[in-house]
């Protein structure tokens, strides 16, 4: 009779091992798509900071001014609209990069609780 409770006592902690390894795979495979996500995030907003300091140079210079010729004085009105069509692109990259950091600081939020499991998971083995 003891024999049988023995064995049956390993089986059920050799099942829970398994559900515990099954549950963590399952834990690393959502932490790594989290991971992933915010990596194409994190690619994303370098673009957008790379283009807005190509656009704040372009504000201060040369780039602003409508094309012109040579020895050839720039119309105040296009080098005006070039400099407003600049800066509505530096807010339009501004709000770009912004929702792009309040996502990759929500894919942040979203590891944690997976982090604690995983933590949690490791230390009862």
């Amino acid at each position: 009779m003891h024999r049988l409770i023995w064995v049956l006592l390993l089986l059920s902690f050799s099942a829970a091992a398994e559900d515990i390894g099954s549950e963590q795979q399952r834990l690393y495979a959502a932490l790594n798509m989290l991971n992933q996500e915010q990596q194409a995030i994190y690619q994303q907003f370098q673009m957008v900071q790379e283009l807005r300091r190509d656009n704040s140079q372009a504000i201060y210079g040369f780039q602003v001014r409508p094309a012109q010729t040579a020895g050839e004085v720039p119309n105040y009105t296009d080098v005006v609209e070039a400099q407003k069509t600049s800066a509505r692109r530096r807010e339009e990259l501004d709000r770009q990069a912004d929702q792009l950091l309040a996502r990759y600081n929500e894919i942040e939020e979203q590891k944690k609780p997976l982090r604690q499991r995983i933590y949690s998971l490791t230390i009862s083995k």
